[in-house]
């Protein structure tokens, strides 16, 4: 989850980050009850839901051979530096 210093330092200018921190912290006081949904349409078809283990699942092994394949490149590139 990303912090509020995450979102500022986005910002291009310092008044586009004040505007930014301003607006921030307005929506951290909101209470849930005050937040205005009307205008977000109801999902009434689920057909096209999956459960997220799987995908999950395919980032891991994809993450995991990135990881493997960038150790890999590093070895090899210690490996072959003189001394």
């Amino acid at each position: 989850m990303m912090d509020i210093s995450d979102y500022l330092a986005l910002a291009k200018t310092p008044e586009e980050r004040e505007e930014m921190k301003a607006r921030l912290l307005r929506l951290m006081e909101m209470r849930d009850e005050d937040i205005d949904y009307s205008d977000i349409p109801r999902i009434t078809d689920f057909s096209r839901f999956v459960r997220g283990k799987p995908i999950i699942d395919a980032m891991r092994e994809h993450n995991r051979r990135v990881e493997a394949e960038r150790a890999r490149k590093k070895a090899l590139e210690t490996q072959n530096t003189p001394d």
